[in-house]
């Protein structure tokens, strides 16, 4: 008897029979598990996504996998979101009037309606590693363990990955016009030096209120014999300043600088301690940055971090040095809770229908870079390369 409308071991030819006619398809959506052993990585291995850690888990959990395994976000930086495609909301896009009343005066006030509104969109990462299974055949009970070989490879390249994806990376992967590097919400447009593009459905160009803050520093000055770049700090210094005069600015920063940006300001560090400035020679650090380990120095009381997969923001010149003032408060990594570090249990093995024989192991996670507000954020561009 033909079979027509009953699958039994064979896909469909094309459309979404293939997808809805495998005999595993509910295995490999639902035999997965939230991997804490992941998630440790990416917020462990890279020096950007360490800082988003200690901010968004605490210092204890980020000295201990037990600690981390059991601790919840704490609102800072992670944003874990659930049930949606894509977040939204609505923002004010005018400002309200004002109005002096005397004696025996009168006033009527505006109502400022909702303005422009913002929608975020999840981005999907997706490693795959595959095994031929003549590959475990052949290889018996040898030596080299092939599948924890291949697993540790892929989550080797999945914390890489997903930092270059925030951070806007060149070597971030993409895939075309869905792609983390089309869609605007990496750090470099985010907060970039071109106000034009549309960032979380609103445009940059034709509204002032989503614009950040934006400074160029051609030159970083000397002093002394140490080589001290004064210029650089204190045009650094005027550009935050210029941001904290908005409303919803707080002096609550994490700076992320180039190695160029930071080997400069090492410099100036360096000359302080030497001559006994930075609290008789210590050089300024934060003090829960320093408990957990993570490698910083302190520009105007926040973390300083340098990434090397930091790169200049949208609208600098190639070959420069940059610095990032980000908001903590108003800038958040949002993970999908269901799909955040979502491993395979275990290597799928080849299905009796599969023409090639394969073991597949998946890594899954849907995320978005966001801001809340704009103006707060600012960043540094154009410093000279530095030639150390």
């Amino acid at each position: 008897m033909a079979e027509s409308n009953v699958y039994v071991g064979v896909t469909g030819s094309s459309g979404s029979d293939i997808e809805t006619s495998r005999d595993s398809y509910l295995k490999i959506t639902s035999a997965m598990a939230i991997s804490k052993m992941v998630q440790w990585a990416c917020f462990t291995k890279t020096p950007f996504m360490r800082a988003v850690g200690l901010e968004a888990f605490g210092q204890d959990a980020m000295l201990d996998i037990q600690h981390f395994g059991q601790a919840a976000p704490s609102g800072r930086m992670i944003r874990m979101d659930s049930g949606v495609y894509a977040f939204t909301g609505q923002v004010f896009n005018d400002t309200g009037t004002s109005s002096h009343v005397g004696r025996l005066g009168s006033f009527q006030g505006q109502l400022v309606e909702g303005g422009t509104s913002y929608f975020y969109s999840w981005h999907r990462l997706a490693h795959t590693q595959y095994i031929p299974d003549v590959d475990i055949q052949d290889n018996g009970k040898g030596a080299i363990d092939i599948k924890a070989q291949k697993m540790e490879g892929m989550k080797k390249k999945y914390v890489g990955d997903i930092n270059y994806c925030l951070l806007g990376n060149a070597s971030a992967p993409d895939n075309g016009v869905m792609g983390p590097s089309s869609v605007n919400h990496d750090l470099t447009n985010l907060i970039s030096v071109t106000q034009t593009a549309t960032i979380g459905g609103i445009s940059k160009s034709t509204n002032t209120f989503w614009n950040n803050g934006y400074k160029a520093i051609a030159a970083i000055g000397g002093g002394d014999s140490m080589d001290r770049p004064l210029t650089m700090r204190r045009s650094m210094l005027d550009a935050k300043n210029d941001q904290m005069q908005h409303m919803e600015s707080t002096d609550d920063y994490l700076f992320l600088v180039t190695q160029g940006a930071w080997q400069y300001y090492d410099r100036l560090m360096y000359a302080d301690t030497i001559q006994g400035r930075n609290g008789g020679g210590a050089m300024g650090t934060v003090a829960k940055y320093d408990a957990a380990g993570i490698h910083h120095k302190a520009f105007d009381g926040s973390p300083m971090v340098w990434d090397p997969a930091v790169t200049v923001p949208v609208g600098a010149t190639a070959a420069t040095e940059s610095m990032y003032g980000i908001h903590i408060p108003s800038f958040a990594i949002c993970l999908r809770s269901e799909e955040a570090f979502k491993v395979s249990a275990e290597w799928e093995p080849p299905r009796l229908h599969d023409l090639q024989k394969t073991y597949v192991a998946q890594i899954l996670t849907r995320y978005t870079p966001a801001v809340t507000s704009m103006r707060p954020h600012f960043v540094c561009y154009n410093m000279p390369a530095c030639p150390d």
